[in-house]
């Protein structure tokens, strides 16, 4: 048996071609999961589990900071599954081949050739910094975007409220209110009131 060899992560962006078994196994966690989350899902499941990578979001949806390319055009391969000894047999069934890429906050890293029945990582492509694929900022998480002031999101979210929700929440808030006073009051108050009238 081959001992596993390593796929490395770099710093900043990285791009993996990843094949995913067509039929994927029935698991009660994953229904009404589409295909392409449960990649995305098991790329960050890897990394986060495997190796000292920096990839996830945690206010932030599992899986939400991984994205799946329609191609890596312009990049080539810095190590193949078929250097590692690893071939197709491994998965369950039929496989496509797809791209995801994904940004590293820390460091060069690695972790042990992801693969299990459903999964293959077939190659981890070089990342070049005149790549549209590998070069840019990251995505802003969650947590940046409230430590760097809320205000303007939360203004451009309030902003794109239509008028007829502010009116059902004004209306389910004076309900909220109104229920929440006393019954005792509410009827020491009517009977003021009825005294006042007789007078």
């Amino acid at each position: 048996m081959t001992e596993p060899a390593f796929a490395p992560v770099f710093p900043g962006w990285n791009v993996w071609k990843v094949y995913q078994v067509k039929d994927l196994p029935f698991s009660l966690m994953m229904i009404g999961v589409s295909p392409e989350r449960q990649l995305r899902l098991w790329v960050e499941d890897e990394l986060r589990l495997h190796s000292a990578a920096d990839v996830a979001d945690p206010l932030d949806l599992k899986g939400g900071q991984v994205e799946i390319l329609e191609n890596a055009n312009g990049l080539n391969p810095a190590m193949s599954r078929e250097q590692v000894g690893l071939g197709e047999a491994l998965l369950s069934g039929p496989a496509d081949l797809k791209i995801v890429r994904f940004f590293n906050k820390a460091g060069n890293t690695q972790l042990a050739w992801p693969h299990d029945e459903s999964y293959l990582l077939d190659q981890v492509l070089e990342p070049k910094a005149d790549n549209p694929a590998t070069s840019g900022p990251a995505h802003t998480t969650i947590g940046e975007t409230v430590g760097t002031g809320i205000t303007k999101p939360l203004g451009d979210v309030l902003g794109s409220v239509p008028w007829y929700v502010w009116a059902g929440l004004t209306v389910v808030g004076v309900g909220l209110v109104v229920n929440s006073i006393p019954s005792g009051t509410v009827r020491k108050v009517n009977t003021w009131r009825q005294r006042q009238t007789k007078r």
